[in-house]
């Protein structure tokens, strides 16, 4: 007997927060590997400036989607753990036949 909580919709939003950060792995590696210098002095200093903003940028955002994913994994788990017990306190209440379902002996 298993009631399930909300799981499957915590489990999909955890994937798309994880899909999220891994996505965002991409565009990072691309600011961190430009070479502004390559545009001289008068241009090069202020595209690093920029560069180095959007760098900081994109890296919180990966680090907070995958932060998100982590969190609603722990969330699907504690999930999962109230749904067993819940699962189980109420097998506990039943009486006759109906007590023995879905019960491993």
């Amino acid at each position: 007997m298993v009631i399930q909580l909300g799981l499957s919709l915590v489990l999909a939003s955890r994937t798309a927060w994880q899909e999220q950060s891994a996505a965002l792995h991409s565009p990072l590696r691309n600011l961190v590997d430009a070479e502004p210098s390559l545009l001289g002095d008068r241009v090069g200093n202020a595209a690093a400036r920029f560069l180095r903003t959007w760098e900081n940028q994109v890296a919180v955002l990966r680090r907070d989607a995958a932060a998100h994913g982590d969190a609603l994994a722990n969330a699907a788990a504690e999930l999962a753990s109230a749904d067993a017990e819940a699962a189980s306190a109420t097998q506990d209440l039943l009486v006759g036949p109906d007590a023995l379902i879905g019960r491993t002996q």
